[in-house]
C-alpha cells in the first residue's frame, strides 16, 4: 500500500488527476493526421464506395475511426471483419439499431448471405459509412462479398482499415476488388513537433502543465525511439513516468534513461518481416543492397515522394521505426549516420 500512496502523491504534485499514458482510446486526445482526415471526409462527401486506410500497427487507425465517429452519425462501425460469409448477415444488425423503435420490431431479417444487398437498400435511406477494422484478417471469401455489397447496395461507404500487408493480399488474391478502392490513406508516423503535441495534450487533460516532467531533451529521446508512433510513444511515456515516479524525482533524468536503455525487440520469425509495409519492405531491400547506405543516398532510389524534403522526412520515418523493432541499426560517421541490417534480419532473408 506504501507504493501505491507514494505513486499517487508524486502524480499529485506533478498536478496529475491519475496517468496520462494509458492506452485508453480517448477521442479528443487525437494528434496529427489531419490531411489524412481531411481526405477522408471528402471522400465520404462525394459517397465513394470503397475507401482503405492502411498504417503500421500503433499508427493510430483505431483511435481515428473513434474519432471520426464521435464526429459524424453515420458510421457503423465493425472491430473485426465477420470469419465466415455465413456472419455476414448479422452485419445486418447494425444497420437495424438505427431504425425507429417500431420498424426494428416488425423488420424480417435476411436469411440468406445473398439476400443482404437488398435489404441493406430497403433499410438505408440516408448515406451511411461502414467502416471495418483489422481488414487484414478477413478470408478471401468475405471479401469477396464485401465486394458485392459495395457494388451492389446504394447510400453505402465502406472503409477498410488495416496493416499494409492487405495491400499484398489483394493483389495476389482479388485485384478486381483492388482496383475498385478509389482511395487508399496511409497514416504513417507523427513528426517530433506533432509526437511533443500528443505528450501535451495528454498531460493537460489529466490537469498537468505542458510536458512536465518530460524535458525537451526527452521528448527527442522518445521521438527517435519510437520512430514517431503513436501507440509506441504512449507505452514509453508510461514507463518513463512511472520509472520517475518510483524515484520520486521531478523531473525524468535523462542520463538514468541512457544507462537503462529499453530492450529492443530482437527479430526472430520470419513472418514478422512478411507483416512490414511495402515502404519498409523496400527500405531493408535497399540496404541489403548497397549496405552501409546513408538515408541521403536511400532517397535516390524512390520516386513516390513530391520533393526530396519528403522523401528524407518519410525514410528517416521509416529508418527509427525499423531501429526500434530491430531491423536495422545504426552507426555515426563523422556528421551523418550510416545503416545496416541487424544480423538477425540479414540471417533471415538468407533462409527465406
Amino acid at each position: 500500500m506504501g507504493e501505491i500512496e507514494n505513486y499517487r502523491n508524486w502524480l499529485e504534485k506533478q498536478g496529475l488527476s491519475k496517468n496520462p499514458f494509458t492506452l485508453e482510446i480517448n477521442p479528443s486526445l487525437l494528434v496529427g493526421y489531419e490531411k489524412q482526415i481531411t481526405n477522408l471526409l471528402k471522400n465520404i462527401e462525394q459517397k465513394q464506395k470503397l475507401i482503405l486506410i492502411s498504417g503500421a500497427t500503433g499508427s493510430g487507425k483505431t483511435s481515428l475511426i473513434t474519432y471520426l465517429i464521435s464526429k459524424n452519425n453515420k458510421f457503423i462501425f465493425l472491430s473485426k471483419p465477420p470469419r465466415q460469409t455465413s456472419q455476414l448477415i448479422n452485419i445486418s444488425d447494425k444497420f437495424i439499431k438505427e431504425l425507429p423503435l417500431f420498424s426494428r420490431i416488425f423488420i424480417k431479417k435476411p436469411k440468406k448471405i445473398e439476400d443482404v444487398p437488398q435489404f441493406l437498400n430497403n433499410i438505408i435511406k440516408e448515406p451511411k459509412v461502414l467502416y471495418i477494422d483489422e481488414i487484414h484478417e478477413a478470408s478471401i471469401e468475405v471479401l469477396e462479398w464485401f465486394r458485392i455489397i459495395s457494388d451492389q447496395v446504394q447510400n453505402l461507404s465502406i472503409i477498410f482499415s488495416g496493416l499494409p500487408i492487405f495491400d499484398e493480399i489483394l493483389t495476389k488474391n482479388l485485384e478486381t476488388l483492388k482496383k475498385r478502392i478509389i482511395e487508399k490513406i496511409e497514416l504513417n508516423a507523427l513528426t517530433k513537433e506533432e509526437t511533443e503535441q500528443l505528450i501535451r495534450k495528454r498531460i493537460e487533460f489529466v490537469g498537468g502543465k505542458g510536458i512536465n516532467p518530460f524535458t525537451p531533451e526527452t521528448i527527442d529521446y522518445i521521438y527517435n525511439r519510437t520512430g514517431g508512433f503513436p501507440r509506441d510513444i504512449i507505452i514509453l511515456c508510461n514507463k518513463l513516468l512511472n520509472t520517475t515516479a518510483e524515484n520520486n524525482t521531478e523531473y525524468i533524468d535523462i542520463n538514468l534513461i541512457k544507462e537503462k536503455p529499453d530492450k529492443i525487440e530482437k527479430v526472430n520469425d520470419f513472418g514478422k518481416l512478411t507483416n512490414l509495409s511495402v515502404k519498409q519492405k523496400k527500405i531493408i531491400e535497399l540496404i541489403l543492397e548497397h549496405e552501409p547506405i546513408a538515408p541521403n543516398k536511400l532517397i535516390e532510389f524512390t520516386t513516390e515522394y513530391p520533393s526530396e524534403k519528403h522523401a528524407l522526412r518519410a525514410v528517416n520515418n521509416l529508418l527509427k521505426r525499423l531501429i526500434f523493432e530491430g531491423y536495422v541499426e545504426r552507426k555515426k560517421t563523422g556528421k551523418t549516420y550510416i545503416y545496416n541490417l541487424t544480423p538477425s534480419t540479414r540471417t533471415l532473408l538468407i533462409k527465406s
